[in-house]
């Protein structure tokens, strides 16, 4: 009895040890997942601008945010591979190329004035893929 219940001792560190590995490593997910909640928190804004189920548009063709860190997601619906970017008054940022229920993602730190968010895919851009964001 006693042989049994040293070996449950000396592995019971290791179980707690992977144990404490794996609840690091998610609450390491968790906190990476928070770090976007977090920095909107902190002054930031995220808006939301779906890409329509078909065709190349938005969902919206105008937003408008407070100055200072924002971030602009895209879910892409579609098989076609689209993202979100934004250009004007010095910045230019393109997000990743996303499809099949993925979400693009642009932060940049933006003062007062009148940007352009668009899709960056060849093409996409000048067929309409494009609306404005209006910054205060």
């Amino acid at each position: 009895m006693k042989p049994r219940h040293a070996l449950a001792l000396l592995l019971l560190p290791a179980v707690l040890l992977a144990a404490g590995c794996g609840g690091g490593s998610s609450s390491g997910g968790s906190s990476a997942s928070s770090t976007p909640a977090s920095t909107p928190a902190g002054g930031g804004q995220t808006i939301d601008i779906p890409i329509s189920s078909s065709g190349f548009s938005f969902t919206k063709t105008s937003v408008t945010a407070k100055a200072g860190t924002v971030t602009l997601n895209a879910m892409n619906p579609q098989s076609v591979a689209h993202d979100i970017s934004l250009k004007g008054n010095g910045v230019d940022v393109k997000g990743n190329q996303v499809d099949n229920g993925g979400t693009s993602t642009v932060t940049a730190n933006l003062k007062p004035g009148t940007y352009e968010f668009y899709c960056s895919v060849p093409g996409h851009e000048q067929a309409g893929m494009k609306g404005t964001l209006t910054v205060s």
